[in-house]
């Protein structure tokens, strides 16, 4: 009978100290070091981030901030200090035990009219477990920068009557003081233009505005018209005769209604009274849709406040014109308008509101609709850059419309090529953007958020 026997395997008492002292090595030089390493990096990736956060802001703000100051020196030390403020005040003291938290922001001039804004922050952060490798802290840094160009702006401005008559003038003045106040003297070229029945540059666009618009706003009347087409195109040629193209270049109309004027040279017809059958040249407007427009207006003034936006021509041109004796029978001596007005404007080429012809000319019972399709039609060339009759132009020029009350909001936003319209059919350019202000309580809120769109773009 064989016998059944079994082996069982020895175990050395050496194979388990080596397991136990494997088991020790890892533990001590790559488990709790990976573990250590893998809190200390995300302790350093929670500080950067913030950081980095906290220094984009700040360079953003002290950007921003380059517009205030009486000069180039203080604008630039209002950047600094707000840059600063502004780190400060968004990566919090002894985030994750940080120290000797170093923020510093330097203000440049980077090119022609292009300024710039650089911050850099450090701190110092303690490490917890890589201290067995001998490293205590790291230093964390971040570095951004903002871009400010130098802000060209013509405040185009309508001071019809209608604003007299709603009570609105006089919010509107002090709404555009705070507009004009947000830009920056000695940088910026703010200048401010005018339009009742015809327009009038009232400051030149200069980098020494704010007393002198104040002073012009001040003593507005609210009378007249809606000559939009010509204010908004001498609002252009100011811009292309400053010729910085390296700055930003916006023209801000404020509007209440819609346009109603035009200025052009109009021929006399033959059956008429007058005397003297040259052609003739002045601003004439029409109440209201279908209507004939009234009377040629010279412009009389040239500083606010002007006694009248309507002053009837008395030359000795006019003499036994019918209009001259009664604005209203200004068809009695006219032929139909012109398809341009004085500085070019179509009065049907962007086909918006539609017009009559006949032989060539635009019906004047189709005035108002063409003094709208004018308006339109300077935009767009404003925003395409189209030349002046010297041949000088401006591309990028960025056009803001602010509506109140009565508007048409769709003609504000093609002229702005606002976004928010889509498809645009006159879509050309830069996009700006279209406001709109309900009442007088809401102008200045208006006026506000324009700027800041300016201001946005500049960086």
């Amino acid at each position: 009978m064989c016998g059944l026997s079994s082996k069982r395997p020895v175990r050395r008492g050496g194979q388990r100290g080596f397991v136990q002292m494997f088991g020790a090595l890892m533990l001590v030089f790559i488990l709790v070091p990976a573990a250590g390493l893998a809190v200390d990096v995300g302790m350093m990736y929670l500080v950067q981030s913030l950081l980095s956060a906290a220094s984009d802001g700040a360079a953003l703000a002290g950007a921003r901030a380059l517009s205030r100051g009486s000069d180039d020196a203080a604008e630039r030390a209002n950047a600094e200090a707000t840059a600063n403020a502004y780190l400060r005040a968004n990566f919090p003291s002894g985030y994750m035990w940080s120290t000797n938290f170093n923020p510093q922001s330097q203000a440049a001039t980077d090119s022609d009219h292009v300024r710039s804004l650089t911050t850099t922050a450090s701190v110092d952060l303690p490490l917890l477990f890589l201290r067995i490798f001998r490293t205590e802290s790291t230093t964390i840094s971040a570095t951004s920068k903002a871009t400010r160009r130098d802000a060209n702006v013509m405040f185009v401005m309508d001071r019809s009557t209608s604003l007299q008559q709603s009570g609105s003038c006089t919010p509107l003045k002090n709404a555009a003081k705070n507009f004009i106040d947000r830009f920056a003297e000695g940088r910026d070229n703010v200048g401010l233009l005018t339009f009742g029945t015809s327009s009038l540059i009232d400051n030149a666009l200069s980098t020494t505005f704010k007393t002198a618009t104040t002073t012009t706003l001040n003593n507005v009347s609210c009378n007249g018209s809606t000559n939009t087409a010509q204010g908004l195109w001498q609002a252009y040629t100011a811009l292309v005769n400053l010729n910085q193209a390296g700055a930003l270049n916006a023209i801000v109309l404020f509007t209440d209604g819609l346009p109603t004027a035009l200025t052009q040279t109009f021929s006399i017809k033959a059956t008429s009274n007058c005397t003297d059958k040259t052609a003739k040249q002045g601003a004439a407007y029409a109440v209201s849709n279908g209507s004939n427009p009234s009377g040629l207006y010279p412009w009389v003034g040239t500083t606010q406040p002007m006694s009248s936006d309507l002053s009837v021509l008395t030359t000795a041109t006019t003499n036994n014109c019918s209009f001259r004796s009664t604005q209203s029978n200004l068809y009695k001596d006219v032929v139909n308008a012109p398809v341009t007005d004085s500085s070019g404007n179509s009065l049907d080429a962007t086909g918006y509101m539609s017009v009559g012809h006949t032989a060539g000319l635009i019906n004047l019972t189709d005035f108002n609709h063409g003094a709208t399709n004018a308006a339109d039609h300077a935009a767009l060339r404003i925003r395409r850059g189209d030349a002046l009759t010297g041949g000088q132009s401006l591309a990028n020029v960025v056009i803001y419309t602010i509506g109140y009350m009565d508007v048409d909001e769709t003609l504000l936003k093609r002229m702005a090529n606002d976004a928010s319209l889509s498809p645009n059919p006159v879509a050309a350019g830069a996009h700006g953007k279209y406001r709109y202000a309900g009442d007088a309580s809401q102008l200045n809120d208006a006026f506000l958020s324009i700027a800041s769109e300016v201001l946005r773009l500049a960086q």
